[in-house]
């Protein structure tokens, strides 16, 4: 694949960090197509900017942090590589909480209810992800293990991060295309009349399950196991556990 987009001398753009960019460009447009043509606004396009900014440093800076944590040692020899987030190295989950845990402060702060804030926030979460999972295919960073499938992949570029030369699961583009189904979904379901939470709800325990499962195919290092689980899956079980709460306390 292409990690290196283009270079202009020692400038380097990298399609991991241009993939990234699209997924929060796209997010943000999402959510604003939807303040347009709602009647009920939960935000305002004013509110959705500035939140979004400390939404996107909250969830890059999660992400980066528990990428980090997982790869302890690494960044122990090298830690001025903590910085270089454009390259890969974005743990989904650990933005993903980030991004709860801030979405829950200016709840507190605006008086608004957080499932109300989830319930709008969660099909851009999805489309975001199916978009910056793209660049992770082509930085080669989230691969699979050896397959022999036909629609295994090779990597070649010397920059991959993916295991060079060998065919491997497509993981990336797994989660890629399911977020993306997902997205669609919850696009839908979102105008119908739900229960508060519904949406958030079915997000957070259809990724778990994608998760949990992808998981398995993947071969890159991913921390330390517990009881033959990742730290990922780990957590898909309490964010499906959460999400199962959601649903039988709004029933």
């Amino acid at each position: 694949m292409h990690p290196i987009l283009f270079r202009f001398g020692s400038f380097t753009i990298y399609t991991y960090g241009l993939f990234m960019a699209a997924a929060f460009v796209a997010a943000i447009f999402y959510l604003s197509y939807l303040i347009k043509k709602s009647k009920e606004k939960i935000i305002s396009q004013n509110d959705l900017y500035s939140l979004f900014i400390y939404m996107m440093i909250f969830g890059i800076m999660g992400a980066r942090l528990l990428f980090v944590l997982i790869n302890l040692n690494e960044f122990i020899l090298y830690p001025l590589d903590i910085l270089k987030v454009w390259q890969g190295g974005l743990v989904y989950y650990g933005g993903f909480i980030a991004i709860i845990i801030y979405l829950y402060i200016y709840a507190k702060r605006k008086n608004v209810a957080l499932l109300d804030l989830s319930d709008f926030f969660a099909p851009a979460l999805a489309l975001g992800h199916a978009i910056g999972r793209i660049g992770c295919f082509f930085a080669g960073c989230c691969y699979g293990k050896e397959s022999n499938l036909p629609w295994a992949v090779v990597f070649t570029n010397e920059y991959s991060l993916a295991v060079i030369g060998k065919s491997l699961h497509p993981t990336q583009l797994y989660e890629a295309f399911i977020n993306f189904l997902l997205f669609v979904f919850l696009h839908f379901y979102s105008k119908k009349e739900h229960k508060l939470g519904m949406s958030f709800a079915i997000y957070i325990m259809s990724y778990a399950v994608l998760r949990f499962a992808i998981e398995f195919f993947r071969d890159d290092y991913r921390g330390m196991q517990y009881f033959g689980f990742s730290i990922s899956q780990v957590i898909s079980v309490f964010l499906f556990m959460i999400g199962i709460f959601v649903i039988c306390r709004k029933k």
